[in-house]
């Protein structure tokens, strides 16, 4: 048999698949963090000569900074100090505003350079001085690099194809870790890039075998997940790059952070398999049987080897010598086998090429380079999800080319942008990142599935190879700016088109079984109607005679509802109940708005109380002469004068020249709207803003972890006991929390405050849902969001009387004592105590249903032997976890379109919601408006879930929101009221989305798995409140730019909740099996 056929057999995505994945993690991470580490290391700060040698120990000495370098150095045409140039001798006579330069000399820097240290405290350039007629040797050392990454690839690609992947790739973690510490203690230039050389080669040999060893053990149908999945771990480690590099900004302690992973690599390498495929193809059939014996066992598969021995693995083998050794030069002997080769080779270096290009260029877009890497890390995320559902539909080869022509475009667009509009600019190039960064996705799955697995490894080799030498071109490409600005631009677009369309001449590779041999090359590869259907008899579930006539017979959890009233008392306290616990959520997710505001505040001038002129000015005119104002006249929040300006009480306006410092004894806030924020607690202003906002993301990072724990925790143990446990630490945090003495101790407890409090929104929704029948479901989902909108509409007024942010955070969560004293008559969900076969104890809840609603008649049917009728298709005594989620086709189609439904709808909706602000108008009544807006929001849902369903409410409601944040971009930011009615529209519709989406997903769910797919829906949706606070710090970037992301957001959110299938009337899926052949 083929080897896919035996993957078939021994399940190809189960456990055995996920451990490989994850224990390839950590080394995986590091190549992103390695590969584009020059963006930060070999960043070239702000510099200019050191004058220190025009001292003449007169007239010069006593000049300040400033005008040392005004009479050392000359100007730029915008106005800075010359980097690489300085006069011969001080020209004192540009004191006085003469423009008089003649016979004035200058020369190339004497005393080397002063560098400009606030960004980055030392980098490459700043150790030897790689600017000026040296700037060639810096961008040398990322050429030097990738060269090493060339070498490096073919020679593993030869040796683990000859060897094995396994030693290899222990081989390659050992020198990566090995030549990157040493480069980090590189005493000179030249012992560094050597050690950067050995360095990229020995890297080269983590990214290629680790691609190869995944692919090689997963089946068809699930290798374009294995391909995406792996690409994640990049962008993963691009975002690790961008903290990492904030936080470390010194280039030899980057180096050893950015290495340290491999240390977890090199232990965790024990338990790592060799390619069974690579064994059998070599004639170790005994090997081969082992691991292929190991991964049956750990998919629970072991039934299906009876038959599988080491001489049935040799014997399956093909016709070619198994002993036989294989070079690059097979690449290229035979006629298909070369045409690949060539054209494989062409598209990877169209493919690298544009991609360093532009991941190299981070500093040319005229943004924060932290911001543009962190902007270039998450664009990734989003298009690889995209990008598995693409690569299904319309295959390899497609996504390939139009990839790469549509980076293209994005390159040519760019050279016609004028070089000022550089918020255009980077739009456009994150955009062609996005475009680039598929590309490169889609050649490595598409490589690998192209060759044959007995010189697979070498065509990775050669590949990557090629690769690299457009890589170490890229970079030295950018230098031709000089020339002409837009050389670079016309290179990387002719480049990536051609590459783009010689990635139409290779064959498609989807459903297509991995090739073995040469000769499977060189004769057609068939797509049959046969594959087809062996694949969909691998995914349908197999089943006995008496279970088929089971599921068919018997009846559903919704008839026992019927029976017992769905829709009672019962229900009714269930409700209520849950009402109480949940009036506190609002108040948790939006506290941020108040507890963090920030006040109007200035400089503390009280240092320069020091004459008797300025203690008898008034408190207005100190601030006159103390600090500068800004635009808008109102006095600077971050800088003061160095001394008091006097002259400006006259109304003089000459401060042209007037040196300022940053604020030296704190500030001054506004009390009179906030008695205390944690702005004024511990001066979140200035330098330190980006704490503040950092407050609301590390709560909701809470809330995503928070939400996949007690998903799968109360999938484990049931809904009832995790839902106390969740008001209990819920509680005992947030209350901790109002306690904290330093910023430190703040977060990390609002970090578990978000994450203890989520269980309650999750379990308590799906609970209410699963005690409901079909009639009224609708009912419960709109009622259960109308007590978020309770909670936002009395948060407005607890905040409006508790202006200490203290007293608030213990305020909203006082109504938890209630929601732990009323627990006690919350029963579990009969649905779930059913599923897990606990049917005694969903017999007393069912009866005591049954005799709450009155109807105890039906008491006498609610039998065990009754119960156990209901779930039979899949065994009781499972335990179910995420995998779960993704492990066959509808299932993982319904968990990636739903968690990117609820990422956009929560990073639309907060990004709203904690914009409050930005609207000019009182905090409290924009906070009080954005509330009561929910509640015909919701009204309206509940007549439109029932009349056109699910999916168009969904749909509809989010384009209607994106709709309204487009045209807010449009309306003047002096219009404050106009804006702000288009906003709360905006959060009506958004609103009306977040309450379907709870419903839809609540019912989209099989009861087996429905906590776990609420966890990870709310895990994707906390990702995306905790994105929005980023996003509305792009404001400094472009001032509409967060309006057009989250515009975006919405956008994509519509169109992908129009692929999920309607449930309106239909009855809850109680297993997986339901989904997969109902739904």
């Amino acid at each position: 048999m083929k080897f896919d056929s035996l993957l078939t057999e021994i399940n190809g995505f189960g456990k055995f698949q996920t451990q490989l994945v994850l224990i390839q993690l950590f080394s995986r991470i590091l190549l992103p963090c390695h590969f584009l580490l020059n963006n930060f290391m070999a960043a070239v700060p702000s510099h200019h000569c050191n004058v220190s040698a025009l001292d003449d120990g007169g007239r010069f000495d006593n000049l300040t900074q400033d005008q040392k370098l005004a009479v050392g150095i000359p100007a730029e045409q915008d106005g800075t100090p010359s980097s690489c140039l300085m006069f011969s001798k001080p020209q004192y006579q540009l004191l006085s505003g003469s423009n008089s330069s003649d016979e004035t000399l200058t020369f190339q820097c004497q005393n080397g350079w002063v560098y400009d240290n606030s960004t980055f405290k030392t980098t490459l350039v700043t150790e030897w001085d790689l600017v000026c007629s040296r700037k060639g040797m810096n961008k040398a050392t990322a050429t030097i690099f990738f060269i090493g990454v060339m070498v490096g690839a073919p020679i593993f690609g030869f040796l683990s194809d000859r060897f094995g992947r396994r030693p290899l790739l222990l081989v390659s973690y050992l020198l990566s870790m090995m030549f990157a510490v040493m480069s980090a203690f590189s005493t000179s230039y030249v012992m560094f890039v050597i050690m950067r050389f050995f360095t990229g080669m020995s890297l080269a040999g983590i990214s290629i075998i680790s691609i190869v060893l995944n692919v090689e053990w997963f089946d068809i149908k699930h290798r374009t997940f294995s391909g995406i999945i792996i690409s994640l771990d990049w962008t993963l480690g691009n975002w690790i790059l961008t903290g990492i590099a904030y936080c470390v900004t010194e280039w030899r302690m980057l180096i050893l952070a950015v290495t340290s992973p491999l240390i977890v690599s090199i232990i965790a390498w024990r338990w790592l398999p060799e390619s069974a495929r690579w064994l059998l193809a070599n004639g170790k059939a005994d090997t081969a049987h082992e691991y292929i014996m190991k991964c049956a066992e750990m998919n629970k598969r072991t039934k299906t080897m009876d038959t599988v021995t080491p001489r049935a693995l040799l014997e399956s083998a093909q016709a070619e010598t198994v002993n036989k050794k294989y070079t690059f030069l097979d690449l290229f002997k035979t006629p298909n086998m070369r045409k690949i080769s060539i054209c494989s080779g062409i598209v990877w270096y169209g493919v690298a090429f544009t991609y360093y290009g532009i991941s190299l260029n981070i500093s040319g877009f005229g943004v924060n380079p932290y911001l543009t890497q962190f902007i270039f890390a998450s664009i990734e995320m989003p298009m690889k999800i995209a990008l598995y559902f693409y690569l299904e539909r319309v295959g390899r080869r497609p996504g390939e080319a139009s990839a790469l022509l549509l980076t293209g475009l994005c390159l040519f667009i760019n050279m016609f942008v004028p070089k000022g509009q550089w918020v255009a600019s980077t739009v456009i190039g994150v955009i062609g990142k996005a475009m680039s960064e598929a590309s490169f996705t889609i050649v490595f799955l598409y490589t690998t599935e192209l060759f044959p697995t007995v010189v697979r490894q070498n065509a990775l080799g050669y590949t990557s190879f090629i690769a690299r030498l457009g890589v170490s071109i890229s970079p030295l490409i950018m230098l031709l700016e000089d020339v002409w600005h837009h050389l670079p631009y016309a290179i990387y677009c002719a480049v990536a088109v051609g590459s783009g369309l010689v990635a139409y001449l290779l064959p498609e590779t989807l459903n297509v079984q991995l090739p073995q041999h040469i000769e499977e090359i060189e004769k057609p590869r068939l797509r049959t109607a046969a594959t087809k259907k062996k694949r969909c008899e691998v995914c349908r579930p197999k089943m006995d005679r008496k279970t088929q006539y089971t599921l068919d017979a018997t009846m559903k959890f919704e008839n026992i509802l019927a029976d017992i009233n769905g829709f009672g008392r019962f229900q009714i306290m269930i409700i209520v109940i849950s009402f109480i616990g949940r009036f506190t959520l609002p108040c948790h997710f939006m506290l941020n708005n108040f507890i963090a505001a920030v006040p109007s505040h200035h400089c503390d001038i009280s240092s320069l109380d020091e004459e008797f002129i300025f203690r008898s000015l008034s408190p207005a005119d100190k601030l006159v002469v103390s600090i500068p104002v800004q635009e808008d006249g109102t006095p600077n929040s971050c800088q003061m004068f160095a001394e008091p300006q006097y002259h400006l009480l006259l109304n003089s306006s000459n401060i042209t020249e007037v040196p300022t410092v940053s604020c030296q004894n704190g500030w001054v806030y506004d009390n009179s709207t906030f008695k205390s924020t944690l702005t004024s607690e511990w001066d979140l202003v200035c330098d330190r803003r980006g704490k503040n906002k950092a407050t609301a993301t590390i709560f909701f990072v809470g809330v995503m972890f928070g939400a996949m724990s007690f998903g799968s925790l109360s999938d484990r143990y049931g809904r009832r006991i995790m839902l106390l446990v969740s008001f209990v630490t819920g509680m005992l945090f947030a209350i901790a929390s109002a306690f904290s003495t330093s910023y430190v101790m703040f977060v990390v407890l609002r970090f578990f405050t978000g994450f203890c409090i989520t269980g309650i929104v999750i379990v308590s929704a799906v609970l209410s849902v699963e005690w409901v029948d079909i009639e009224h479901r609708k009912l419960v989902g709109v009622i259960d969001s109308l007590s978020w909108t309770f909670g936002n509409t009395a948060f407005a007024a607890i905040a409006y009387f508790v202006n200490d942010w203290r007293l608030l955070i213990v305020s909203v969560t006082s109504p938890l004592v209630l929601g732990i004293i009323t627990w006690r008559w919350m029963p579990e969900s009969a649905r779930w105590l059913i599923a897990n076969g606990k049917l005694e104890q969903a017999q007393v809840y069912l009866k005591k249903c049954a005799q709450m609603n009155q109807r105890e008649d039906s008491t006498d049917t609610l039998k065990t032997e009754t119960l156990s009728t209901i779930v039979v298709t899949e065994k009781r005594d499972q335990t179910y976890s995420y995998l779960d989620l993704i492990r066959t086709p509808k299932m993982r189609r319904l968990a990636f379109s739903t968690g990117t439904l609820w990422f956009c709808v929560a990073s639309c909706f907060y990004g709203i919601s904690f914009n409050i602000t930005g609207f000019g108008l009182n905090i409290y009544l924009t906070q009080f408006t954005y509330a009561l807006v929910e509640l015909p929001a919701k009204v309206s849902v509940y007549y439109l879930l029932d009349k056109i369903g699910r999916r168009r409410t969904e749909v509809g409601s989010l384009i209607l929101a994106a709709v309204c944040l487009g045209i807010n971009i449009l309306v003047p930011k002096d219009m404050s009221v106009v804006r702000t009615v288009v906003a709360i529209i905006g959060k009506g519709f958004s609103s009306a989305s977040f309450g379907t989406v709870v419903l839809y997903s609540s019912e989209l769910y099989p009861t087996v798995v429905r906590q776990n797919g609420m966890g990870w829906n709310s895990f994707m949706a906390r990702l995306g409140v905790a994105v929005a606070p980023l996003i509305l710090l792009l404001d400094e970037v472009w001032r509409d730019l967060p309006q057009v992301v989250l515009c975006l957001m919405a956008l994509l959110g519509g169109m992908v909740a129009r692929t999920l299938s309607e449930t309106r009337n239909k009855c809850l899926p109680e297993t997986i099996e339901d989904i997969e052949q109902h739904w």
